[in-house]
């Protein structure tokens, strides 16, 4: 098959607040590397006990600006500071108006905020004795709503909560919105933030065998737009985004995540015209226990076996990123090739119980 880029979107610039550190050229670093990214932190909960986790390095909640950025939880503080390294980095001008940059965005939300919130409506005397300087955060989108607002985005602003489908459902609505014409430059990415009350929550939805994965915080964040858009901005992309593609299926009723995920990368190359011979990396969600096994097992029925293809799992050194994992997936194809754009198509994977998806990663057009 000979892969079709005409028409598609690119990824034209990218960066990641992660715990390899802050911006592309820490994530890349981390990745060859192979660092070990989890530590030890005391427990908050239960001074004394270790609890692993995967933090962002020095990262400090001080987040100098308004008046009002001094009430913003931990996960819209890591977004703006996220936001503010694409921007920073990446050359050139965004949409043509403010009004024509937007983003899509894909995160959890913050538990410890909105168990707090909660909280203290049912301690204090009357429910409605409460912090109001910190409603705001309890909404899923204050993280991107807050970043659209500190770097002038007037764009399409939307919040995906999707779990770990997300990071890759945002490249596919970022398509969606340039198809439209809805915007000419998009943000499109996810993050999520490090708290105990992630940790305790994670542990008590964890269905695995053994201790539930340590967690993750931070997140990448891409800039999307069209080939034609990025010339006349003079951008040079970095790959073009061939398409995404989500299955569901139900393990009560017999279904297996690994033939839904092979029939969903079957499907998503079929739409690319993209041959499995032309892949040359796949970046694997890669989970413990029986759902990484048939992420396995469906990626070497289309491979030929674990050596047919350079595979990368970067989860395992970063932690269980929630939202931000697959976004984390993204950057590592991206990253794997140093600075350069991408040469032949990627394939990034994720399992999860009950859905499956994949994304698909080729060379810029020309």
């Amino acid at each position: 098959m000979t892969t079709t880029t005409a028409g598609r979107p690119v990824i034209t610039a990218w960066s990641a607040l992660s715990p390899w550190g802050e911006g592309a050229d820490a994530f890349r670093a981390g990745l060859a590397a192979g660092t070990e990214a989890i530590a030890t932190v005391d427990s908050e909960f239960v001074p004394g006990t270790p609890v692993r986790a995967g933090i962002v390095p020095g990262f400090s909640m001080e987040y100098p600006g308004t008046r009002g950025l001094r009430s913003l939880d931990r996960l819209t503080r890591l977004t703006l500071r996220l936001s503010e390294l694409l921007l920073t980095e990446q050359e050139g001008g965004l949409g043509s108006a403010p009004e024509d940059t937007g983003m899509v965005f894909a995160t959890s939300g913050s538990y410890r905020t909105g168990l707090e919130f909660t909280g203290r409506s049912y301690r204090e005397r009357l429910p409605f004795h409460v912090d109001v300087a910190r409603f705001p955060s309890t909404a899923v989108n204050c993280a991107a709503s807050r970043s659209a607002i500190v770097h002038g985005l007037k764009g399409p602003n939307t919040t995906l909560t999707a779990g770990p489908a997300g990071g890759l459902l945002v490249l596919g609505q970022a398509a969606r919105l340039l198809r439209q014409g809805r915007a000419e430059v998009l943000l499109a990415g996810a993050a999520e933030e490090y708290t105990e009350d992630r940790v305790l929550l994670g542990d008590a939805l964890h269905r695995g065998e053994g201790a539930a994965p340590p967690v993750a915080e931070g997140g990448a964040l891409f800039v999307v737009e069209t080939a034609d858009g990025a010339a006349a901005r003079g951008r040079t992309p970095l790959a073009t985004l061939l398409g995404t593609r989500f299955r569901a299926y139900h393990p009560r009723s017999g279904g297996e995540a690994g033939k839904a995920l092979h029939r969903c990368v079957t499907d998503l190359l079929d739409d690319a015209r993209t041959g499995a011979d032309e892949i040359t990396l796949v970046v694997r969600s890669d989970p413990d226990g029986p759902l990484g096994e048939q992420e396995d097992s469906a990626l070497d029925g289309l491979f030929g076996g674990p050596d047919a293809v350079r595979q990368l799992a970067p989860g395992h050194r970063l932690g269980h990123a929630g939202s931000a994992a697959p976004a984390f997936q993204v950057a590592a194809a991206l990253a794997a090739n140093g600075p350069h754009p991408l040469r032949a198509p990627a394939l990034i994977t994720f399992v999860a119980d009950g859905r499956v998806g994949a994304a698909l990663l080729g060379a810029p057009p020309g």
